[in-house]
């Protein structure tokens, strides 16, 4: 008997108006996957990304979470089925430190959740948990720094460790490494291989040096449609994929 995969989709596709984003999209990605999504801009990686976190409801087709149909759930049910996942535009609070932004995604987890109006001391327990979190991935040393000073590629990292934090089984990145450095690939990398291995990852990088160092397999976008998908290695080497993704010629 196959076990059922952690997030599939079946026959997704998604109309605005006359436009086509994504044109029935099928994927399978197993427990614990490493999986990429790559197409040139336009491609509808994004508008997939959306209609699998519930920030868009699909024209057809079904998304399924652990084999659980979830095609009608809104992104917080989603999310407390084990669903996380950051955008392509950093979301986190720019005048609170890493500790405090770490310490709300936590309390995020608790009953005591909606109860506001509370001392920060109360939060002890919660600061401490946060600090070890936040040095298990490299930024013990800046947890102290409000987010607003720190450099992109932290902000990219502190945007993970958030949606970590949540304790999702199934984690979708969106372009995690778009505008780093060299210096902070090689940071944002190492995050990515310090994630538990149960974990499910889906990520859509441009970055395929990155995305190759990551990811097991990979599914290739255009024009909302799936082209082909394989391990990541044989994507590479597809004709399809040179001249769609990487250019007419590339080597």
């Amino acid at each position: 008997m196959t076990a059922e995969p952690a997030l599939a989709a079946e026959h997704l596709s998604r109309r605005f108006r006359g436009v086509t984003a994504v044109a029935d999209v099928s994927l399978r990605v197993p427990a614990g996957a490493r999986f990429g999504i790559i197409g040139p801009n336009g491609a509808g990686k994004t508008t997939l990304f959306n209609l699998l976190s519930g920030e868009l409801r699909p024209s057809a087709g079904q998304v399924a979470l652990f084999g659980r149909d979830v095609t009608r759930l809104r992104p917080y049910h989603r999310a407390a089925l084990g669903l996380g996942r950051t955008f392509q535009v950093t979301r986190v609070f720019s005048d609170l430190t890493v500790l405090e932004n770490l310490t709300l995604a936590l309390h995020g987890l608790h009953r005591s959740k909606l109860s506001l109006l509370r001392p920060w001391r109360s939060y002890r327990g919660l600061t401490a948990e946060a600090a070890e979190f936040a040095g298990r991935f490299g930024l013990a040393g800046r947890l102290s720094a409000v987010a607003a000073e720190l450099s992109h590629g932290e902000v990219r990292e502190l945007e993970v460790l958030l949606a970590l934090a949540l304790k999702p089984r199934v984690l979708l990145l969106d372009e995690p490494a778009a505008g780093l450095s060299p210096a902070e690939r090689v940071d944002i990398q190492a995050l990515l291989a310090a994630l538990p291995p149960e974990l499910t990852l889906v990520m859509i990088e441009h970055d395929i040096d990155l995305l190759r160092t990551v990811v097991d397999s990979a599914a290739v976008l255009h024009l909302g449609a799936l082209v082909v998908q394989g391990p990541i290695r044989e994507i590479q080497d597809d004709e399809r994929v040179r001249e769609l993704y990487l250019g007419r010629g590339a080597a």
